[in-house]
């Protein structure tokens, strides 16, 4: 890479725009790594695979535990009748862990930006462990409601956190591919083993004996996160580099000096090596100390998190993904029952096999998402000189959005209609297919179209969909009541089409409103992807 280069092309210095690609079609590897061997960018192959596999288990292992409870809706309700869960009703298992997901972010994505990536993970897989044991171990109705929700809070990073971390320890042409790759296995995965619960809950004749198992991959998670995941929220200093110095900023823009008594804060001082590679891996497990204290950083987060909500391009994407979960609200609340119900009348474990659709689903998300985005953007950017605009993710979001109507469109009429049962497993694969690619759609865009809030963006859109979400779970059954079966689940799907059009308008103002907004709140960088 030269540092010539980067100065020609002025685009890229607009946050969301980077020189990425030179003439003879090589992609450069940014951000540049440093030379500390801290920085997750000089990590090997297999160190990295490591940390990927410690983020992917832990997704898996929190995903089924708060799905749990709707699979065992039969075994609970003979344990606790109506009196012992007053004023509650048997289905706030379900609902509130979704409340506390979305909660969970606005606290872990401001926490991670103060104290570090690894402190925050595990401290939410020890809170899971800990409320996993506890729910096996509950006699009462109230103390397992607790145990849930804390199951919630602590998954909260899932949505949000987890995020900055895959973007850690990746240049910024790999993120599409393993930003999509997490979405996929993790939901397919999990998914994979919700089909299981009901095999588990006959074994053990008891719903605690899920709990009691799932402990043991509770633990595990923790292991590997304590082990294999090191600190990934990484400052990297200046470098020299053909002649001239390099900066990074927060943004992970390059500004190019001509001489180190131009760069703010002077030459940095070089890393003392360790004495051993044993002493630096034992230095890596350190829990704390590991950054310098940036709690200034995440109090601009909450009020970055405030601006993001009045932000149209950010605002947007929460509303899409709030309505789409809304469609998957209605499959995942009324399915069971469904097939449940004469014509069909299928048993439990039968029921519990459309899982295993969705899971398939979620694994085509992957090439279907990933990989096609990677060369959209990549074809897009040779066309535009190397200059990779956030605006060409965009693409992204098309298929989700279609396969998001077209899945709760195609259940309600075939749930209305009674047609054969296997058009309910489509509708539940299509409807996980969009799920995971709205997600690496949305992640994708909110994070390199405004990489100075990249966090509060996060924030706002993996939290701030989920409480939505839970509000409307409450709408869900009254408005198919009163519109009737297929109708409602119709309405859902073109409001979800209709919320998904304004893409349009985006893609071709969207770079204008960005740099409009960049321009505007330029010096606010309280939750960019860098340390300050």
């Amino acid at each position: 890479m030269a540092a010539t280069a980067l100065s020609k092309h002025a685009s890229s210095t607009l946050s969301g725009s980077v020189f990425l690609i030179t003439s003879d079609g090589r992609i450069l590897n940014l951000p540049i790594p440093s030379r500390s061997s801290r920085d997750p960018l000089n990590w090997g192959a297999w160190k990295r695979a490591y940390a990927f596999l410690a983020l992917i288990v832990f997704w898996v292992v929190a995903f089924v535990i708060i799905q749990a409870p709707s699979l065992m809706f039969t075994e609970l309700s003979e344990e606790f009748t109506a009196e012992d869960i007053k004023p509650f009703r048997l289905d706030v298992l379900v609902s509130a862990p979704t409340l506390l997901l979305g909660i969970g972010a606005f606290i872990w994505i401001p926490l991670s930006l103060a104290v570090g990536r690894r402190p925050v993970f595990l401290l939410c897989t020890g809170i899971l462990t800990v409320a996993t044991i506890w729910a096996g171990a509950t006699k009462n109705f109230y103390q397992l409601l607790v145990a849930v929700c804390l199951q919630g809070l602590a998954a909260g990073i899932v949505t949000s956190t987890i995020f900055l971390m895959v973007i850690d320890i990746t240049f910024i042409h790999q993120r599409p591919q393993g930003i999509s790759a997490f979405w996929s296995l993790g939901g397919g995965v999990s998914l994979a083993c919700l089909s299981l619960i009901p095999e588990v809950v006959r074994f053990g004749s008891t719903w605690r004996t899920f709990y009691r198992l799932w402990t043991i991959p509770s633990l595990a998670a923790f292991l590997l996160a304590f082990f294999f995941y090191p600190e990934t929220y990484f400052h990297r200093p200046a470098v020299a580099f053909d002649g001239h110095v390099l900066m990074q900023s927060a943004t992970e823009r390059v500004e190019i000096y001509e001489d180190w008594e131009e760069v703010p804060g002077g030459k940095a001082l070089p890393q003392l090596p360790e004495n051993s590679k044993l002493a630096a891996s034992i230095k890596e497990l350190r829990v704390w100390g590991t950054i310098n204290g940036g709690w200034k950083s995440m109090l601009a987060c909450y009020s970055q998190i405030l601006m993001c909500v009045f932000n149209p391009l950010i605002f947007w994407v929460t509303i899409v993904n709030a309505v789409a979960f809304g469609g998957m609200l209605s499959i995942g609340m009324t399915y069971a029952t469904l097939l449940a119900a004469p014509p069909y009348s299928l048993p439990v474990d039968a029921i519990a096999l459309v899982n295993m659709s969705a899971a398939v689903g979620a694994l085509l998300a992957w090439p279907a998402s990933g990989i096609m985005i990677s060369r959209i953007s990549r074809r897009l950017s040779m066309q535009s000189g190397g200059v990779r605009h956030a605006e060409y993710y965009l693409p992204a979001f098309v298929l989700p959005i279609i396969c998001a109507a077209a899945s709760v469109i195609l259940y309600g009429l075939a749930g209305e209609r009674r047609w054969h049962w296997i058009w309910i497993y489509i509708a539940y694969m299509l409807n996980a297919f969009s799920f995971v690619g709205l997600g690496t759609a949305n992640t994708l865009w909110v994070t390199e179209a405004f990489p100075r809030w990249a966090a509060a963006a996060l924030a706002i859109v993996g939290g701030g969909s989920y409480v939505i979400s839970f509000g409307i779970s409450f709408a869900i059954l009254p408005w198919i009541k009163s519109q009737g079966f297929a109708r409602a689940n119709i309405e859902i799907g073109v409001l979800t089409l209709v919320v998904g059009l304004v893409l349009i308008p985006v893609a071709f103002w969207g770079k204008s409103l960005r740099q409009y907004i960049h321009g505007r709140w330029a010096m606010n960088e309280g939750g960019a992807l860098r340390p300050q």
